[in-house]
């Protein structure tokens, strides 16, 4: 379908009519969809599809990332693939797809409601998924710059971890090479998580990366960390210096066929990665494996969710870049323990049930505007999980036996713009309980 720099879609006279109609009537359309049967559509030629609803948002945006296109031949799944894919970019709160048919043609339509998308903001974040590491401050981000989906940001923090941080993001460079990008920069202080002494860290970060397709990628990140320590802590460099440059380079392959990115009810996510960090860095010299497997499937409303994920380190790692369990990765029951050494394994399983199926709610207001009142989603489900790992120094010390185990159950609020917010009770296997409150899911 061709383009017009002004209305966006030039629609052929002969389906001006038909397009109003729709048009006219989409909010009834939509809200019936769930009772049109799809598959009648199947094996027809899809002839055109009409975007509608995205004010910032490129059309070119939305199509593209479609897996089902004019000219091709119309398959109900290819369809909810789709949707499923234009949900994964978090630009909207609600994606609505419906096809109508004229003899052996159909036409889609796309309806979106989009998201707040440009905003200053107030900071406010657990660190390491600690309570007793807050953060925050303010910071002025855009999730669709440029309605091309970029992402940029600027942010200053405080409390723990305190710094700046900028980053760009552009997922789509290039239209059938679908290269990506992005810059990242940030000044912070931590905690090292070993000793408890501070570092000081000048990160920069270039990716640069690869669609192969949809939904398999190659990513290149080149990254430079300065790390600075106080006079009285720089025994623990292997350097023996105050200050260490640490470049590095890494490679990640994902293969991503989870359904949604947020809450996945069928697929598989496997992320296969290697680092070699300590270039022109005398006496560190290291490189990282990482490999990460969660696979997804539901049996009717009950979705099974598992986990595999190991990270290994060999060579001569400096002490602010080990392998720990107790911060990013966490076994809950264990939530609030740390350990540490060169080697980590953890496994997971997960049960999860809906409650309260996922609707959409709009409202009506005087004062906000309505990307903040249209559309917005909630959800309840509930889940069991189970979770064990550990971390070794040396391949011989490893065994089963060395195992932390933690199980337990919660409930997930599927909400707007948070995504899922989690409320976790978890038990360590002496029975010891703990109460974990955290948004999205551990995998």
């Amino acid at each position: 379908m061709k383009l017009n720099k002004k209305q966006g879609l030039i629609i052929k006279h002969s389906f001006f009519n038909s397009f109003f109609l729709f048009f006219l009537f989409l909010p009834l359309i939509i809200f019936s969809q769930n009772k049109v049967d799809l598959t009648k559509f199947n094996g027809k030629i899809v002839k055109d599809i009409f975007v509608v609803g995205n004010k910032l948002t490129k059309t070119k945006v939305i199509l593209r990332e479609m897996q089902i296109q004019e000219g091709q031949v119309f398959n109900d799944s290819l369809l909810q693939r789709s949707k499923e894919r234009l949900e994964n970019l978090w630009l909207f709160n609600r994606v609505e797809m419906l096809p109508f048919s004229n003899s052996d043609s159909v036409s889609i339509i796309v309806s979106v409601t989009e998201r707040w998308y440009f905003f200053p903001y107030p900071i406010f974040y657990i660190v390491d998924r600690d309570w007793d590491k807050i953060a925050y401050g303010f910071g002025f981000v855009h999730l669709n710059f440029r309605g091309w989906n970029e992402k940029l940001q600027t942010s200053f923090h405080f409390g723990s971890r305190p710094g700046v941080k900028f980053l760009y993001e552009n997922p789509w460079v290039g239209d059938h090479l679908h290269f990506y990008t992005r810059l990242y920069f940030r000044t912070y202080r931590m905690e090292n998580y070993k000793y408890g002494f501070p570092e000081y860290h000048t990160l920069a970060a270039v990716h640069f990366g690869k669609y192969w397709d949809r939904d398999i990628s190659t990513i290149l990140m080149l990254s430079r960390d300065q790390v600075k320590l106080d006079k009285e802590n720089v025994q623990y460099m292997e350097s023996g210096k105050r200050q260490d440059v640490n470049y590095g380079i890494r490679l990640i392959n994902t293969f991503d066929y989870r359904d949604l990115y947020a809450y996945p009810s069928k697929g598989w996510l496997l992320r296969l990665g290697i680092s070699k960090m300590g270039l022109f860095l005398p006496g560190i010299d290291y490189t990282q494996y990482l490999f990460d497997f969660r696979k997804y499937f539901s049996i009717k409303k009950l979705i099974v969710a598992s986990r595999l994920y190991t990270l290994q380190s060999y060579g001569n790692a400096p002490v602010y870049d080990q392998v720990f369990l107790g911060f990013e990765e966490r076994i809950r029951g264990h939530f609030n323990e740390t350990y540490n050494g060169k080697y980590a394994l953890i496994a997971g399983f997960a049960l999860r049930y809906p409650i309260i199926p996922l609707r959409y709610f709009s409202y009506e207001s005087k004062i906000l505007p309505e990307f903040m009142t249209k559309d917005l989603k909630f959800g309840l489900n509930a889940g069991v999980f189970l979770e064990s790992g550990q971390v070794w120094n040396h391949h011989k010390n490893f065994s089963l036996r060395n195992q932390i185990t933690g199980y337990g159950f919660g409930l997930h609020f599927l909400l707007p713009y948070v995504e899922v917010l989690r409320f976790d009770y978890a038990f360590n296997e002496h029975g010891r309980g703990e109460f974990i409150v955290e948004a999205l899911m551990p995998f």
